[in-house]
């Protein structure tokens, strides 16, 4: 019996904290016009990038060749699957971007002169770049 009340407690407050939480999430918009809007935003959102580079990053000092690869690689595909738009709309800006990633992940992925310090200079290039993309706050 005691059992049978706890787990009802349980889901009660399971429940309660998902609809709390659903009922701070923004109402999608009724406006079909709207998304293109919301796209603009997520081209600055450079965040998966910068996240992925950071990984990559970790993996490199702790020695994890194959995972520092892996996480370049996806990288990579990541960035060249997602930033058409960025493209479009500032090619000089998403060259420097692609150029600078290119020198950060491309020893990576070949295994040529990794040097830690150049490494470390490529990641932080290629962050710096990422933030010329984001709006400014």
């Amino acid at each position: 019996m005691k059992a049978s009340i706890r787990m009802a407690m349980l889901m009660t407050l399971a429940i309660g904290g998902t609809a709390a939480i659903a009922a701070q999430e923004p109402a999608p918009s009724a406006n079909p016009s709207k998304p293109a809007a919301r796209a603009a935003t997520a081209d600055t959102n450079m965040t998966p990038y910068r996240q992925l580079a950071g990984e990559t990053l970790t993996a490199f000092q702790a020695g994890d060749m194959s995972t520092a690869r892996k996480k370049a690689r996806e990288l990579e595909v990541t960035w060249d699957s997602r930033e058409k738009a960025l493209q479009k709309k500032s090619p000089d800006l998403w060259g420097q971007i692609d150029r600078a990633m290119d020198a950060f992940i491309k020893p990576i992925m070949q295994g040529k002169s990794l040097d830690s310090a150049r490494v470390q200079t490529a990641y932080d290039t290629y962050i710096a770049k990422l933030q010329m993309a984001e709006p400014k706050r």
